[in-house]
């Protein structure tokens, strides 16, 4: 209540291995879905490709756009609020291109239930649950 937010528009992959795991970047923030933030004249699709890159270093296919939602982010020590309005695909890893280009990112894999429940972020468990 009384803070100006900032919009963002943002991207995320939901990737399954043949095992059933899914692909999640552990951050210092903690654990979060592939993607983030659209650039001024990037397509929410160039934005993933791009954001997974530097996240996993891989390249990316999107396989299909699974929906989109919103969710209120506030980091009250750095005096940021936003709103991030998320668009979800699903995607497959393609192609190791080399290392993350974000080193505080790695790549990992857990199970359905282990990746909901460590997803500090509402809106990208929900975009989980359309693979289960």
């Amino acid at each position: 209540m009384g803070q100006s937010y900032s919009v963002q528009d943002c991207s995320y992959a939901v990737i399954r291995n043949g095992e059933g795991k899914v692909a999640v970047a552990r951050t210092p923030k903690g654990i979060v879905l592939l993607g983030g933030g659209v650039e001024p004249g990037e397509s929410e699709q160039e934005a993933l490709c791009r954001e997974a890159y530097e996240e996993s270093g891989y390249r990316i296919r999107i396989l299909s756009r699974l929906g989109f939602a919103s969710q209120y982010v506030n980091n009250v020590a750095k005096g940021r609020y936003r709103l991030k309005r998320g668009t979800f695909f699903e995607c497959e890893l393609t192609e190791k291109l080399g290392p993350p280009l974000e080193d505080d990112h790695e790549l990992i894999w857990l199970s359905y239930d282990e990746a909901h429940s460590s997803l500090i972020r509402q809106f990208h468990q929900w975009a989980l649950e359309f693979i289960r």
